[in-house]
This record gives C-alpha cells, structure tokens and sequence, in this order.
C-alpha cells in the first residue's frame, strides 16, 4: 500500500488513540490530542520486558486490546492471542493492522478479536492464559454499564479481576494517579488474590506493572 493511501486509510478509520508508526505514517498527526505522547514501539519494548519464555509456547488474553498494536506484536514473535474490545471505531483499526502486517509480513498472526465490553464476554471456555495485557482499561471496566467509579463499577471491576486471577498467573497491567486508578489502589486488589508487583516501570503520567501469583512463595520453594 503506497504512503498516500495508507495515510488516507488511517484518517478514514477515525481519531487513533494509539501512536503507531506504520512504515512511516504515523496513526497520530502533528497538532492533534496526545500527538505528542511515546509512540507504541516504546512501550511494547516495556511490555515484553516483563515477558518470559518463548512467545510460541505463550497464550495471550489482551482486554481492552484498542487498535490492538500489543496484540500484533505478541502474535508476530509466536504468541496466540484473543483480544478484547468495546469500542466500534478501534475494533476496525485493529481489523485493519492485523490485516496489514499480515500482508507486510507474509504470514498469518494468531490473533482473535472480539468486539464486545468485557463484563459481557463468555471467558469460561477460553481456558487459561499465560499472560493478560491491561494496559490503561481495568479502571474503565463496567462504566459502561454503571458510571464513573460507582460502587457497582468498582465492584464489577473487583470481580473480574477476581476471575481473571483464576486463569493466569501473570497480569502486565498500566495505571494513574488518582483514587480508584492508581498503583496503590489495584496493588490492594492483586495482593487480596496472592499476586505481587514484580516489575514497576515509570511511564510519567502512567505506571506499567507486572503482578505475579504467588510469586515470593514461588521464589522460596
């Protein structure tokens, strides 16, 4: 696809909150809200720092997947992956980057996208995962459904998560500063089901964290 119609592409697919560099186009133009803002190479980079093992072997459940750019990069190094999203205009992007890099890269990415809000998603014949991406979406599950940290979102969000740490032992997530979205909030929520922060990484406005079941009674074993 040539640079002009790529770039025309994007700009039909609508307003892009993730900043990916496609062979030089960039999802985010210059003057627009969070132009400036990292691009996703370099949080990928964060993320699979937090990974172990070999992608091959790996089982990736990505929440809030957006233009799914993390869900693409997993598949590309071998992981399976399903990725979850709401949001009608993101789950096109996503449709439409993987099926770019397919066509870029000549293969085929395991990677299933379902356009649906979380609480609403049937997990329990998914079986388990080895990792679950997060990224900047735990403290907006159930505001759909229930407004801005009510107490029934704060719930709903408890619960899931609660799931959720039945069918992985590794959660990569990012957080805020604020009450009901901080590190010090979701810390609280993972240590009450026995995971551990392992890994903190700065993200200036966010925080990227890796929480780990069980991990120091792992470690002593």
């Amino acid at each position: 696809m040539e640079k002009k119609e790529l770039r025309k592409k994007i700009r039909q697919l609508g307003r892009w909150y993730q900043k990916i560099n496609i062979e030089g186009v960039i999802t985010l133009p210059p003057g627009k809200p969070h132009s400036d803002k990292k691009e996703s190479t370099y949080l990928w980079n964060q993320i699979d720092s937090c990974v172990s093992g070999n992608y091959k072997s790996l089982k990736i459940l990505d929440i809030g997947c957006n233009a799914g750019y993390y869900s693409i990069m997993a598949a590309k190094k071998g992981a399976s992956v399903v990725g979850i999203e709401a949001n009608s205009m993101r789950f096109k992007q996503a449709e439409f980057l993987k099926d770019y890099y397919e066509k870029l890269w000549k293969t085929k990415l395991d990677i299933t996208y379902i356009k649906k809000d979380i609480l609403d998603v049937d997990f329990s014949k998914m079986g388990k995962f080895d990792y679950i991406f997060a990224f900047a979406v735990l403290y907006h599950i159930g505001r759909l459904k229930y407004g801005k940290s009510t107490p029934k979102t704060l719930a709903a969000q408890k619960k899931i998560i609660a799931y959720f740490s039945t069918i992985t032992d590794n959660f990569i997530v990012r957080v805020k500063k604020g009450p009901y979205t901080s590190s010090k909030y979701f810390n609280k929520i993972f240590k009450d089901l026995n995971f551990e922060p392992v890994k903190i990484i700065p993200q200036g406005r966010r925080t990227l964290i890796l929480y780990r079941k069980d991990y120091y009674e792992k470690k002593e074993v």
